[in-house]
């Protein structure tokens, strides 16, 4: 059986990571297809060497100056690779430009389309990425959920053939990493010690204006606990062209590794973020996250107590401090996702 696999964004890689290795151990021919989404040599290559992910067959260059254009330069070359590699099966995760991509030539093509990460709903059609879910998850001949919650999204939709829920890769990989690999070399860098800091990261554009930044900071800066900021080029670009104040909490650091945010987010107090990646994260660590989002795809961290949508109407300081007081409810967490996306692929 062959398979192609299409990825082109950091947290694609990370599902990616343990799929690749637990195909590798199945003898299952897996092609790898970078679309050049979110593409940076030094990053790449970094993330696939650390965590040892098989490299990719075929690198997409990158063309257009618009999302449609990108988009369509995506299928153009997607199309040819596969009918070069004549798949049996093709892969997309979640709900970026390269899952629908994907999803699209697959489909044209006949060739059987699998979905991972399938039932996410922000139910905010105002986001590109819920559009890319929809058309995807509708499309899909096999439909992998992370989440239960997802599979009942989907059966509402009446999505109900070849429905399973097989767990949450990048999940996996968390666990995995934390059995693996404790270096704490960022947190000596930074004058950081467990539990004394709170780990924010910030970057989409709702969040990242000049007016809200300034209200963020604000507010932040009465935390009576210090702040460590990761900063996304986008945010760093708000911040360069404007006079906004940086609270004396806040410190600003460089864009961490994957290794290294697993090192801030497993020793830190709690955890602000907008972030999809990282909510679940902070589930799996028992660590308590605020979401500076007005809707969330993943549910079940809200159900537990373990995360939680900022209202945007409370002080920020006030309703972080009121949650902290609130218990988290245990959960058992499945971290097998590989393995049982494997049963069903086969």
């Amino acid at each position: 059986m062959k398979i192609i696999t299409i990825v082109g964004t950091r947290p694609q890689f990370l599902k990616l990571a343990p799929l690749s290795k637990t195909f590798d151990e199945n003898n299952i021919d897996n092609i790898i297809i970078h679309t050049g989404q979110h593409y940076d040599k030094e990053m790449s290559e970094n993330l696939f060497n650390t965590l040892e992910i098989k490299k990719p067959n075929y690198l997409i260059e990158k063309i257009g100056s618009t999302n449609v254009q990108s988009l369509g330069n995506m299928m153009n070359k997607i199309e040819e690779i596969c009918v070069k590699e004549n798949p049996d099966k093709l892969i997309v995760f979640g709900d970026c430009d390269s899952t629908i991509a994907g999803a699209i030539v697959a489909k044209k093509l006949k060739i059987f389309l699998i979905h991972i990460e399938a039932g996410m709903r922000s139910y905010n059609k105002d986001m590109p990425e819920e559009i890319n879910r929809l058309i995807t998850d509708h499309i899909s001949d096999l439909l992998l959920c992370s989440t239960q919650d997802s599979v009942d999204k989907l059966r509402q939709e009446n999505i109900t053939n070849n429905v399973y829920y097989v767990g949450n890769l990048q999940l996996e990989l968390l666990e995995n990493v934390c059995n693996s690999y404790n270096k704490k070399d960022i947190l000596i860098e930074n004058n950081l010690s467990e539990n004394s800091f709170a780990l924010m990261t910030i970057h989409r554009e709702y969040n990242t204006n000049i007016n809200m930044l300034s209200k963020i900071f604000l507010e932040l800066e009465k935390l009576e606990i210090n702040i460590v900021f990761p900063i996304h080029p986008r945010t760093k670009n708000t911040l360069k062209n404007s006079n906004i104040k940086i609270p004396s909490n806040l410190k600003l650091i460089k864009p961490v590794d994957y290794l290294n945010m697993t090192i801030l987010e497993r020793n830190c107090n709690f955890i602000i973020t907008d972030s999809g990646g990282v909510q679940p994260e902070a589930w799996c660590l028992g660590k308590k996250c605020i979401i500076l989002r007005s809707e969330t795809e993943w549910i079940e961290p809200l159900n537990n107590n373990n995360n939680i949508l900022y209202d945007y109407k409370t002080p920020l300081n006030l309703f972080i401090n009121e949650f902290l007081k609130v218990k988290i409810q245990k959960v058992n967490i499945d971290y097998n996702a590989s393995f049982n996306i494997i049963k069903y692929i086969k």
